[in-house]
């Protein structure tokens, strides 16, 4: 039989060895768990498919390009970046013909200014005239909702020598109020503004050196940027920005042209208002085209490419990434596109869902 201190020795040794094991034990536990998340990292499993939640859709209807530069591919890693294999497709409701159209478009047309009876040369189509000093007109798709406002700011010389513009940022706010109280601003199009800087040249508008030196101020107001947030990052984290682009890249899906006139029939010298409608709540997942997919698209004559930069000789493409494409009409969808931008200007789209997925 043990004696007491024997079993006191064995005891402490029980709880010694116990406590080392216990330390090996939780060591290799979290090894192991390292090893497993390691394993995952380096070969994570496979996403589910695309939702694809509109089955096949409406290609991207991107205006003919008639002539274009030899392209060459010359990228500041020397090759083709990795893209993911999804991009989202969101809905954009097409205006239908209703009863309220035209409603609608005298309420928007009589905020703009313009009160009296319009003429209608087509049962889409209605014209504003005003017989003011600036001869006043406002051109509207009553369906589309898309307009031009022009005055001859000419007939009033006075209106190139009132500029004091005070800075870039109140050019956008009065601007924007002014959309705002017009209801023609949506959410999605505050935040990216292009301001050019303009000054008469004997009855033409031509490029001002900077904004004291302007007499009016073009702005073009863009659709914000997508984000792609990460799902399992608790701050939200964004892991992908697309922006949208459109026909003409440099043009806004607003743009107006400002003077310094503090009467509110003089202020607006142009507005070309061609904003379409995106439902971003409703969307699905769809599979797309490589990177190499796309150029050799591009390349081999495919896609589009806008009529602003060069029509020929060479041209180095230096970058090239995943965006949006804003139509020019109003779209059933926004499509993502694959953007290949340039020297001289160049810009130019290939569409990115995979061709299974497009309806012929």
């Amino acid at each position: 039989m043990a004696t007491l201190t024997e079993a006191s020795v064995s005891a402490r040794k029980a709880i010694k060895w116990g406590g080392i094991g216990f330390v090996v034990i939780t060591i290799l536990w979290y090894v192991g768990i390292a090893a497993v998340n390691y394993y995952k990292f380096l070969n994570p499993p496979p996403l589910p498919p695309a939702s694809v939640e509109f089955g096949k859709l409406q290609g991207v209807n991107f205006p003919e390009s008639t002539t274009r530069p030899k392209i060459l591919l010359e990228l500041p890693t020397g090759r083709i970046p990795t893209f993911p294999d999804r991009m989202r497709v969101y809905w954009a409701p097409t205006r239908r013909s209703g009863f309220a159209d035209s409603d609608r478009a005298i309420e928007t047309a009589a905020a703009l200014g313009f009160l009296f009876k319009p003429q209608q040369p087509t049962e889409t189509n209605y014209v504003w005239t005003n017989q003011d000093q600036l001869n006043s007109r406002l051109d509207m798709n009553i369906i589309s909702g898309h307009f031009k406002l022009t005055r001859q700011w000419q007939n009033n010389p006075t209106l190139a020598t009132i500029g004091n513009f005070t800075s870039d940022k109140t050019v956008i706010t009065e601007m924007e109020n002014y959309l705002k109280r017009i209801n023609l601003l949506n959410e999605d199009l505050i935040g990216v503004e292009k301001l050019t800087y303009l000054k008469d040249d004997v009855g033409k508008m031509v490029n001002a050196l900077s904004l004291s030196d302007a007499d009016f101020v073009q702005i073009d107001l863009f659709r914000k940027n997508i984000d792609e947030i990460d799902p399992a990052s608790k701050t939200k984290e964004v892991v992908a920005s697309y922006p949208f682009y459109r026909t003409d890249p440099t043009k806004g899906l607003i743009r107006a042209v400002i003077s310094g006139s503090k009467v509110q029939g003089e202020k607006i010298i142009t507005m070309d208002y061609q904003y379409t409608d995106i439902d971003y709540a409703k969307n699905g997942t769809y599979p797309i085209k490589t990177g190499e997919e796309a150029w050799a698209e591009l390349s081999s004559g495919g896609g589009f490419v806008s009529p602003g930069g060069p029509k020929s000789g060479e041209v180095k493409v230096r970058r090239i990434f995943l965006g949006y494409y804003d139509s020019n009409e109003n779209q059933k969808y926004a499509m993502p596109i694959y953007i290949f931008l340039g020297d001289q200007g160049f810009t130019a789209y290939v569409s990115a869902v995979k061709d299974e997925w497009v309806a012929k």
